[in-house]
C-alpha cells in the first residue's frame, strides 16, 4: 500500500544511504555487477545533485529516490530513479515519477528525459515514456526516453 508513503527532499546526512540503495538497485538486475561494483559513481549521489533529490519513505525507512535536474531546452533530466529491489512492483517508482513530473512542470519544463537501463524499459513505457533513440553508455547502449509532462 502506497498511502502510508511520504515523498520528501533528501538531506545531506542521507547521501551515503542513498548511494548504497543506488548500488543495491543497480546490482539487482544481475548483469554487469563486477563493473558496477567498481564504478565509484555507481554508489554515490553527487553533492551538487542533492538539492534535486527527493525520496520515498515509510516509517523513517527510505524506499527509493529520484533526482530531477534542470537542463537546457524544454525537458528536465530524470538523472536517478532507484527503488529498494525487494519493493519493486509496489507503486513506489510510479510515485517517484509522479513527483518528478510535478517538479518538472513547476520548474517550467515540458517533458522529462531519461537514459534508461534496458531492463527498466517496460516500467518507463508503462508510466508513459517513449523511446526516442539509443545512447552509448559506459557499458552498453541504453534507451533514450522522453515523456511529455506539460
Amino acid at each position: 500500500m502506497t498511502s502510508d508513503i511520504t515523498i520528501r527532499p533528501a538531506s545531506e546526512d542521507e547521501r551515503a544511504e542513498l548511494g548504497e540503495l543506488k548500488l543495491r538497485s543497480s546490482l539487482a538486475w544481475g548483469d554487469l555487477n563486477a563493473e558496477l561494483a567498481q564504478l565509484p559513481e555507481g554508489r554515490q549521489v553527487p553533492e551538487e545533485h542533492l538539492a534535486s533529490v527527493f525520496l520515498a519513505e515509510r516509517g523513517g525507512a527510505i524506499l527509493g529516490f529520484a533526482t530531477v535536474l534542470a537542463s537546457t531546452g524544454h525537458d528536465a533530466e530524470l538523472e536517478d530513479l532507484f527503488v529498494e529491489p525487494g519493493l519493486w512492483g509496489q507503486g513506489i517508482g510510479r510515485m517517484l515519477i509522479a513527483e518528478a513530473e510535478r517538479r518538472a512542470v513547476a520548474s517550467g519544463f515540458r517533458g522529462l528525459h531519461v537514459i534508461a537501463n534496458k531492463r527498466a524499459l517496460p516500467f518507463y513505457e508503462a508510466v508513459g515514456f517513449s523511446t526516442i533513440g539509443t545512447v552509448e553508455t559506459l557499458f552498453e547502449p541504453a534507451p533514450e526516453m522522453r515523456k511529455d509532462v506539460a
